[in-house]
């Protein structure tokens, strides 16, 4: 419920908003008045004053003005930029990220270590289950691919889906190795949302700031 006070408060609000915010309009109809009223070559009255309002009200036509170009170019920009990343739908990007996305007994991921290191992967259903635990063995310092094929510990096929992944890297010394992740995938299909782009593939979504590389 809205008092009167509080009514009376929020007209005043936008009465002094409307006041102070005085645009091209305004400055004209001030101006035109002052002339009306005023004359600036008169005794007493100080000509520069006249020189400079005018000059105030062209730069101020000259900001709108620049304001309205920057924003349709803003519109045209993005406007072109969507249809360029629309080109991305049937390309091989490789998107910062980690997990599998199992189809017919297949899935794979990128690594790239900072260093060698004893590699061993634990895989988990949506639930958080450990379902496997793939041993990778030493790998040497750079990209490695990373396998598996779907099947859990005791040799059972899994079905289709996404499986969170994680990596345990550590070198001879026993101390933990940096690494990074990211996964290669099939763009099906581009979406713009959130003033956002966003990548689909096999049900997962991407953001395009998550890219690093697109290949034909």
């Amino acid at each position: 419920m809205i008092s009167a006070t509080t009514a009376a408060t929020t007209t005043t609000n936008k009465t002094a908003t409307a006041k102070n915010a005085l645009d091209k309009d305004g400055f004209l109809k001030l101006l035109v008045a002052q002339l009306k009223n005023q004359d600036p070559t008169g005794a007493g009255q100080d000509p520069n004053q006249m020189v400079q309002q005018l000059t105030s009200f062209s730069s101020l036509e000259q900001s709108q003005q620049t304001n309205t170009l920057l924003t349709g170019l803003q519109t045209q920009t993005a406007g072109l930029f969507q249809a360029q990343t629309a080109g991305l739908v049937g390309k091989t990007v490789k998107v910062d990220g980690s997990g599998f996305n199992l189809k017919s007994g297949q899935a794979a991921m990128n690594l790239e270590l900072a260093s060698a290191a004893n590699v061993t992967v634990t895989v988990r259903d949506a639930t958080g289950n450990v379902v496997a635990t793939l041993p990778q063995g030493h790998l040497n310092r750079g990209a490695s691919t990373l396998a598996w094929d779907g099947k859990d510990a005791s040799g059972t096929p899994l079905p289709d889906g996404a499986y969170k992944v994680e990596v345990s890297a550590t070198g001879d010394d026993g101390k933990a190795v940096s690494f990074r992740t990211s996964l290669t995938l099939k763009v099906d299909a581009v979406t713009f949302k959130d003033n956002g782009i966003y990548l689909a593939s096999g049900g997962n979504i991407f953001s395009l700031a998550d890219v690093l590389e697109i290949t034909a």
